[in-house]
């Protein structure tokens, strides 16, 4: 495990991403016909095959990144740490934010509050990396 590479992951992350909205776009482009006369066992083994391949290879290309960060040198270890600091900070202070609005105006919100926060932590973690690297330029 030490020396493998975890080669070909922006391929794996983009197939992944393909994966997990396939079922999508398929149960999208049939009739409601052809969905309400349907198998609902199909519909369940589609929506269970491509996110079953979507999270393996999600988790492929999350230790594929995280062995290439531990791997690289001394700086790009501390811009990622501290990029993961204002991720984690930023995605704490959205969710209790999230959480008082959601449970005194919008109830049924609170089903997309996981979707959400992995948005805001995935964006402030981009926006956490280019403002560090900016700091060690």
């Amino acid at each position: 495990m030490k020396n493998f590479s975890f080669p070909y992951k922006s391929i794996v992350l983009i197939f992944s991403a393909v994966m997990i909205f396939l079922p999508i776009f398929f149960i999208g482009s049939l009739s409601l016909d052809q969905i309400t006369n349907s198998n609902p066992a199909n519909l369940r083994l589609l929506l269970t095959v491509s996110t079953l391949l979507a999270t393996i290879g999600f988790i492929y290309c999350t230790l594929g990144y995280h062995f290439q960060i531990l791997r690289g040198d001394e700086l790009k270890l501390r811009i990622h740490l501290e990029a993961l600091n204002i991720s984690f900070t930023t995605s704490l202070v959205f969710l209790f934010a999230l959480i008082f609005v959601f449970v005194n105006f919008n109830p049924t919100m609170l089903n997309y509050l996981i979707v959400i926060l992995a948005a805001i932590a995935i964006i402030a973690y981009i926006i956490g990396v280019e403002l560090v690297k900016r700091k060690y330029r």
